[in-house]
């Protein structure tokens, strides 16, 4: 197997316990996983582990069509390729790694204040009604929702894989998850 991607996936193994050993660097990997939410999640490890304040991160393609250049020296994140050809890697840039050309300035996208109650409408709408008129609330409401409904499924694989991670002191005969 080739080195670089033995070491990439080695990498990906690591960051994957080491995120979960105390809460400040998991959310710190939720920040960059959340900036970068297109990727998968064996991806957002990978970005993290290389580049933790990644904000938007994109293949050289992508930047040079949007009229960005990646600086010259920029060292990109090396993603493992989920394909049939085995061990091969593929790089992306951070926008921190790019910069303008054309005075063409890419929007990264934030949510505005006024699009609140639109989006608690969706998440109301795909994951069942609840009461809140505030955004954070309703956020957190519809995260329950979500982990209630999905519990069951990944309890089993959350209790084998506990070792080595804030979940280990987690007993799971007292583990109550109604709350």
């Amino acid at each position: 197997m080739d080195s670089k991607y033995q070491n990439i996936l080695q990498l990906e193994e690591f960051v994957a316990r080491n995120i979960t050993t105390n809460s400040e660097k998991y959310t710190s990997f939720l920040t960059t996983a959340a900036n970068n939410f297109k990727y998968s999640f064996e991806e957002q490890l990978l970005i993290y582990a290389q580049k933790p304040n990644a904000t938007a991160c994109a293949e050289i393609s992508f930047w040079n069509r949007y009229g960005r250049w990646v600086n010259k020296g920029a060292k990109g994140i090396a993603l493992l390729v989920d394909t049939d050809a085995p061990y091969k890697l593929r790089h992306v840039f951070d926008i921190s790694d790019t910069n303008v050309r054309k005075n063409i300035e890419i929007l990264m996208c934030k949510m505005q204040k006024h699009y609140e109650n639109e989006v608690l409408e969706g998440l109301a709408n795909s994951f069942g009604e609840f009461e809140s008129t505030d955004f954070v609330d309703g956020i957190i409401k519809t995260a329950d929702i979500v982990t209630q409904d999905n519990i069951d499924d990944y309890f089993v694989d959350l209790i084998d894989n506990k070792n080595d991670s804030l979940l280990e002191e987690v007993d799971e005969v007292n583990l109550d998850y109604s709350q």
